[in-house]
């Protein structure tokens, strides 16, 4: 029973070589894992007028292109290593979590796998855009690589060597909904709807496990650090709140402030946190998995890990932090960052139970199975999920008011 991965990174950059991902336990588990390399950045992403006329009215996705063949690879050749094209699970975290929204929606993925797995990153509507958007916003690279003048701008641009565009690309600027955003193209070939759009109007076709950590935000901003010193102070956190929010009208940072009071929180660094993990993952991640669920169809399993790495300070304090969950799903939390970390026995104990909902989701489409703390279908009525911590608890409408108010602020 095969396990495809597709690595995060924002699709820029990562790999599937971090230590946790060689020889994981995971992989004793009755799975196969199938690691996936694709493009990345403008190599794997680039949107241009020229490629769009060669490509018949397509250009960009191309690191999708790349992870759908690798898909069918495993369709053709995964019974030679004893596994089942049958049942193939293909699962992401971060920007591979965005990946598998697409695959999911993609006409050209559609049979190559089973079930699918989307960790820490959902793609709301609107998020991604257009070949005509992308075309004008990545079109400076072009001249940044010296080919605007060239008789012959597409065979300028491929004889320029690979490591010239990586360290261009980074010049073109971000647009507003995030760098995601200015990757993933919706046009004719990989991707003809907006994939939120997609789901909303189809369900997923395939079974369906979806979460995030509770504190996705943690350590991504000097402000949502708390390893930071000084700390940050409640006058501190209310400016941040006004530099996010003032922007988008008036009224909202009163609003935001009060469901977030610093005084819920154990400090009020944890109290932006908690918006930034809602605004940026958590609350997305609620919608695309209502998004997802038919009445009748593939069930979806929605998560939210909560686990504080108990033997190092400095990751305590992060506490569930983006991509705190992978080495645990992989069975080496002593992996973390590279490690070495020492986890607890509990700790392990949290790994072997992580690598068991994972992998039976793989085989049959259902995480549960004996001795497993039961892991609810979710349902949008009640928004049951699963708290995936040492100790698995059934959770229902985590922030759901919160979320109400945040996602129709999101572009």
């Amino acid at each position: 029973m095969p396990v495809t991965v597709i690595h995060g990174g924002s699709n820029r950059q990562g790999g599937t070589h971090p230590p946790f991902l060689n020889t994981p336990p995971l992989a004793t588990q009755g799975v196969i894992l199938v690691t996936i390399e694709y493009r990345l950045g403008m190599l794997g992403f680039f949107v241009n007028p020229l490629l769009t006329a060669e490509g018949g009215g397509s250009s960009g996705n191309y690191g999708v292109m790349d992870q759908i063949a690798a898909l069918t690879w495993v369709q053709r050749n995964i019974a030679a290593f004893g596994g089942d094209p049958a049942h193939v699970m293909v699962f992401g975290q971060s920007a591979g979590s965005f990946d598998v929204e697409v695959l999911l929606v993609s006409p050209l993925a559609q049979g190559l796998f089973s079930a699918a797995g989307m960790e820490s990153g959902s793609l709301f509507h609107g998020q991604v855009l257009t070949l005509a958007s992308l075309e004008s916003l990545e079109a400076p690279l072009v001249s940044l690589l010296s080919c605007d003048k060239a008789p012959d701008i597409l065979a300028c641009l491929r004889a320029t060597p690979a490591a010239n565009i990586v360290n261009n690309e980074s010049a073109i600027p971000n647009i507003p909904g995030g760098e995601v955003s200015r990757t993933l193209a919706i046009e004719p070939r990989v991707l003809p709807l907006d994939p939120f759009d997609a789901l909303q109007q189809n369900g997923s076709l395939v079974p369906l496990l979806i979460g995030s950590t509770r504190e996705e935000a943690s350590g991504t901003t000097t402000s949502d650090d708390p390893t930071v010193t000084p700390p940050l102070d409640e006058a501190g956190y209310e400016a941040a709140l006004h530099a996010e929010f003032d922007p988008i009208g008036g009224g909202v940072f009163n609003h935001v402030l009060a469901l977030y009071p610093a005084m819920h929180y154990d400090a009020p660094v944890y109290a932006l946190i908690a918006v930034d993990s809602d605004l940026q993952e958590i609350c997305p991640n609620r919608n695309v998995g209502r998004a997802a669920v038919r009445a009748n169809g593939p069930p979806v399993w929605r998560y939210l890990y909560t686990h504080r790495y108990e033997n190092d300070p400095f990751l305590n304090e992060l506490r569930a932090f983006h991509t705190a969950e992978l080495p645990f799903v992989f069975g080496s939390p002593q992996l973390i960052f590279g490690g070495p970390y020492t986890p607890s026995a509990a700790e392990l104990t949290f790994a072997g139970q992580m690598m068991g909902y994972w992998s039976r989701f793989a085989k049959t489409g259902d995480p549960n199975g004996p001795g497993a703390t039961p892991w609810p279908r979710y349902d949008p009525a009640t928004d049951a999920m699963l708290q995936l911590d040492e100790r698995q608890a059934v959770i229902n409408g985590y922030h759901n008011r919160q979320c109400n108010y945040l996602l129709p602020l999101l572009p």
